[in-house]
C-alpha cells in the first residue's frame, strides 16, 4: 500500500512539473513578451527578460525605464518562469519572499491577462507577457518562447 501511494505521489509530482513543458511542446501555448509599439526597443534576449522580471536589472528604452508586470494567469506565469528562468511557480514565490524580506526589492505587480495588455498599451515602458495568440493590437513582441 505504501509503495503504491509513493508511486502515485511521484507520478503526480512529475506530471505537475512537466505540465508547462508538455503544453508548450504540443503547440497549445506560446508566451510573448510585449511592450507598446511606441517604445524605442525592438527585442530583448532571454537573459534580459529573466533579469528584468527577477528585479536584477534595469533596461532603458530611450528615456523610458522598462517596468515588468506579472500575469495573474497561473498557467501563463508558470510557463513564463519555467521557460525564461528555469524556475517553478513555488521557486519564484520563494525567491521574491527572500528579496522582499531582505529589503532588496519588490516583485512586479500581478495583473489579469486583460489588464497586462491594457497596461502595456496605456503606460509606455510597461513590459508584460501574454499568450502569443492574445497579443493586443499596437503591442510590439520583443521575445517569444518556446
Amino acid at each position: 500500500m505504501r509503495a503504491a501511494l509513493g508511486s502515485l505521489l511521484s507520478a503526480l509530482w512529475l506530471s505537475a512539473l512537466l505540465q508547462p513543458a508538455a503544453l508548450a511542446a504540443a503547440g497549445e501555448d506560446r508566451v510573448a513578451v510585449i511592450v507598446s509599439a511606441s517604445v524605442a526597443i525592438h527585442q530583448l534576449s532571454a537573459a534580459d527578460v529573466r533579469e528584468l522580471f527577477l528585479g536584477r536589472k534595469q533596461v532603458q528604452a530611450g528615456d523610458i525605464a522598462l517596468q515588468p508586470v506579472d500575469n495573474a494567469d497561473k498557467q501563463a506565469r508558470d510557463l513564463f518562469y519555467s521557460g525564461v528562468a528555469g524556475m517553478s511557480g513555488t521557486r519564484v514565490r520563494a525567491y521574491w519572499a527572500r528579496v522582499v524580506f531582505s529589503a532588496q526589492g519588490r516583485p512586479p505587480p500581478e495583473l489579469s491577462p486583460t489588464e497586462v495588455g491594457r497596461r502595456v498599451m496605456e503606460q509606455p515602458g510597461t513590459l508584460g507577457y501574454v499568450n502569443a495568440a492574445n497579443v493586443p493590437a499596437g503591442a510590439r513582441v520583443l521575445f517569444t518562447f518556446p
